[in-house]
């Protein structure tokens, strides 16, 4: 990570390239944008618009994608908070508390670093419905520090 820019900036480049350069693979296709970071909570928030593709057969958003999305969360978290490599996943538990609706037309991920060792670390993650504000999934993940 270029100590020489913001932590905002550094992602919103990050993501710029995932979604532009990066177009044909899934995260690509996910087109997250930031809405929010902190380096004092060593937390983000990542909004993903919602995309016929993603539906499942009951009209809502596709478990595998929550997972997916918070999976992206959580290791660019992990990237930009440790200022290493990307990290890969080692683990990850997903709670699915309510569906994701499609109407709603996005869904915010919160991710936070909450534990960073020399070889592996752990994010926290929330997948929020934006109308109603209640949270439809958590996650926790471990990621290998290379």
């Amino acid at each position: 990570m270029d100590e020489n820019i913001s932590t905002r900036e550094w992602l919103r480049t990050e993501l710029a390239f995932i979604n532009n350069d990066m177009a044909h693979t899934l995260n690509g296709r996910l087109q997250a944008a930031l809405e929010d970071c902190s380096d004092e909570t060593k937390e983000l928030t990542l909004r993903f618009p919602l995309q016929d593709w993603q539906v499942n057969g009951l009209g809502t958003l596709h478990g595998g994608m929550v997972n997916t999305m918070m999976d992206l969360a959580m290791s660019m978290a992990v990237y930009c908070f440790s200022r290493r490599s990307i990290p890969p996943t080692v683990s990850m538990t997903a709670n699915y508390l309510r569906p994701v609706p499609m109407a709603g037309g996005s869904v915010l991920i919160r991710a936070r670093l909450t534990s960073l060792g020399k070889r592996n670390a752990t994010a926290y993650c929330e997948a929020i419905v934006p109308d109603s504000g209640k949270t439809a999934c958590t996650a926790i993940g471990t990621y290998a520090i290379v």
